[in-house]
């Protein structure tokens, strides 16, 4: 039998200093989607979204664009904020016997 994947809907904007898409939202249906799109378009100030793209994706359309194992994270989840974080440069140094 075929796994089933559920189809989800993202809401991404793509602000016009910045040059990457961030998905900001997600919805199980399009027109949820497409509703809180609407709203966001109206969004002044602070979130600066009155001269940003913003679109709707599916999941397929998201893996599509961004590759095969893109997966949502919400923007401050622990699994984002790990991901954003560089790694620390794990290397202790070891003292000699002459120092």
């Amino acid at each position: 039998m075929a796994k089933q994947v559920r189809e989800h809907f993202y809401v991404a904007v793509k602000r016009n200093y910045e040059d990457v898409w961030r998905v900001v939202s997600e919805f199980t249906t399009r027109q949820e989607a497409e509703d809180h799109m609407a709203e966001r378009r109206s969004w002044t100030g602070a979130f600066n979204y009155d001269n940003a793209e913003l679109r709707v994706l599916s999941t397929g359309e998201a893996k599509a664009e961004f590759g095969a194992t893109w997966v949502y994270k919400p923007i401050g989840s622990k699994a984002a904020v790990a991901e954003a974080k560089p790694k620390a440069n794990r290397r202790v140094r070891r003292l000699s016997d002459d120092e």
